[in-house]
């Protein structure tokens, strides 16, 4: 796929806090586009641009086992990553547009966190992931990688690449 000629590279930072399914913040870093690549930051953002603001899709060629459910609203958006039907990852995109918006995202993101039997079964807090409701820096990707040793290491990096792109390509979209 080509970016148009028209169309200049845009720039954004961003932040990506790392939760293990324990419900514990693992880390966090900030990631700017510069760093990515322009090619798949490119496809993401026409993923995005053609499924809109709610879908669950497949992506396509090579990709074509990785499916991607995304639901957005507000610079705010749920999104789950999945290879061969089973979850690797759990994000949410929260880009500083609309903190009531945000806080509603997050809280349903949390929620439906602690309602997975393996967080319930790993969790050493009464109150998993509550540290993700705490997070002030924007724009931020949440991520919750889930391990499945059905999934491969190679489907496992695929998905992080994927991810932080279109994290990237979310927070560039306009508002």
């Amino acid at each position: 796929m080509q970016t148009p000629a028209s169309a200049e590279p845009q720039k954004c930072t961003f932040h990506i806090a790392a939760f293990g399914v324990d419900g514990s913040l693992v880390g966090m870093d900030m990631w700017s586009s510069e760093r990515l690549s322009g090619q798949w930051l490119a496809i993401c953002r026409e993923y995005l641009n053609q499924h809109g603001s709610s879908f669950d899709e497949p992506w396509s060629g090579k990709l074509s086992h990785i499916r991607t459910k995304l639901t957005a609203a507000r610079g705010a958006a749920l999104v789950t990553f999945s290879a061969h039907g089973r979850i690797v990852s759990s994000l949410a995109l929260a880009s500083g547009a609309s903190q009531v918006t945000e806080k509603s995202v997050l809280e349903m993101f949390v929620n439906s966190l602690r309602q997975t039997q393996l967080v319930r079964v790993a969790a050493r807090t009464q109150e998993p992931f509550q540290q993700v409701l705490q997070i002030a820096e924007r724009p931020v990707m949440i991520v919750v990688p889930w391990a499945d040793e059905a999934i491969s290491e190679q489907d496992h990096t695929l998905v992080r690449e994927l991810s932080i792109h279109l994290a990237a390509a979310f927070f560039l979209r306009p508002s």
